[in-house]
């Protein structure tokens, strides 16, 4: 079985009706997909005053959708001086919260939002930082919770063990110039991947439903991966489908 994950990225209550509208299309398509949720104060209202938003996200959970922990701020506190902070700056454009902080100030804001996260009933067991950026230090901080799993850009990394599966992602860039020379190399990209029949991320982003070509080109690379005999899933059965063993053992 090849496996296709699709995640829906900054889930908050600032984009509680484009994350709405984006899973209605995804599930339109029978996928049960994983949201990055920022649970932190990024954009509008605060997360857990936020009743509307929380209540269609504990629909969304029960419907068998994951909560996945997505940094806490999803914002650069301070810029990063040298190459590193040219490379985070063009990768993250300014999300990349978790790009080059030591060990403790990541573990402080992993805490604070697992805590904001239980407090509302959710238990999650993967994180993905901003951008997929992370510190050695991050790393650190994230094997020292009982957080199963995070993702690079190319891979899937187990907590537990420190093992890692190639399983590459892709993903468009709204409101940038590049927008349309990224959509199709995405499109050539994924082609490769299903060709190998490869695991697949597609990573989808609230500002993408306002542009129609990146939302049909998501849509589209959606529907080829199915088309392929790809088979669905959330970050957590997919780990636990290339790991369970492995951790039981």
């Amino acid at each position: 079985m090849t496996r296709l994950v699709v995640s829906l990225h900054d889930v908050a209550p600032a984009t509680a009706e484009t994350s709405r509208r984006w899973l209605e299309l995804l599930e339109s398509r029978g996928i049960r997909c994983s949201l990055l949720v920022v649970p932190g104060p990024w954009q509008g209202p605060d997360f857990a005053a936020s009743g509307s938003f929380l209540s269609w996200l504990r629909r969304s959970a029960a419907n068998g959708h994951e909560v996945v922990l997505h940094g806490w701020a999803h914002r650069r506190e301070e810029p990063v001086r040298g190459l590193r902070g040219r490379a985070g700056s063009l990768l993250g454009r300014g999300c990349e919260e978790f790009w080059n902080i030591s060990y403790t100030t990541a573990a402080d804001k992993i805490a604070r939002g697992r805590e904001v996260l239980n407090g509302e009933g959710f238990d999650p067991v993967g994180f993905v930082a901003p951008g997929w950026l992370m510190s050695a230090g991050t790393m650190h901080a994230l094997r020292a919770t009982t957080l199963r799993y995070t993702l690079t850009h190319t891979r899937m990394i187990d907590l537990a063990s420190g093992h890692a599966i190639r399983a590459v992602t892709t993903s468009q860039r709204p409101n940038d110039r590049l927008g349309r020379v990224v959509a199709t190399g995405t499109i050539g990209l994924a082609s490769a991947i299903l060709t190998g029949s490869r695991p697949l991320r597609i990573a989808v982003h609230p500002d993408d439903l306002g542009e129609t070509r990146l939302r049909n080109a998501n849509m589209r690379l959606i529907d080829i991966a199915l088309g392929h005999g790809y088979s669905a899933m959330p970050y957590r059965d997919f780990h636990h489908l290339q790991f369970g063993e492995k951790v039981a053992s």
